[in-house]
């Protein structure tokens, strides 16, 4: 029963905390603050619905662009399949033996070797894309 008095009193407190700030507020404060509080508060509104209208429109138009690209596909089927074919090219380019260059062998940057970066190198069989078109995922 000592619990349920003392959160009686508590909510009270907090009850009359609360009004009595507003009261000073409203007395310390010009008239056109407050006016100019509320039209703070409309305007975060209206960015918020704004926000919340550009967002639908713009994963509309990504559903768009993404039937227009890929048609009617499963888009977790699709990233099944590259992620799929993805780790078979890596086993395939770790597989390679050390006199053979390597996809990333062919890049000529500024860490690439000096021997190497004169001499043609063969076209790797495994560089082919496939069946797979454009995989962005």
């Amino acid at each position: 029963m000592k619990r349920l008095f003392w959160i009686g009193v508590g909510a009270a407190a907090a009850v009359v905390v609360i009004r009595r700030s507003r009261d000073l507020v409203e007395a310390h404060t010009p008239p056109g603050v407050v006016q100019a509080v509320g039209i703070v508060g409309g305007l975060s509104g209206a960015i918020r619905s704004a926000r919340a209208e550009f967002t639908a429109g713009l994963a509309e138009r990504e559903a768009d662009l993404r039937h227009g690209l890929l048609g009617d596909v499963d888009l977790d089927e699709a990233r099944t399949r590259t992620d799929a074919w993805r780790a078979d090219r890596a086993d395939r380019a770790g597989s390679t033996s050390p006199g053979r260059a390597s996809s990333g062998s062919r890049r000529r940057g500024r860490h690439s070797d000096p021997r190497t970066q004169d001499q043609p190198q063969a076209q790797d069989p495994s560089d082919d894309d496939g069946d797979l078109g454009y995989s962005f995922y």
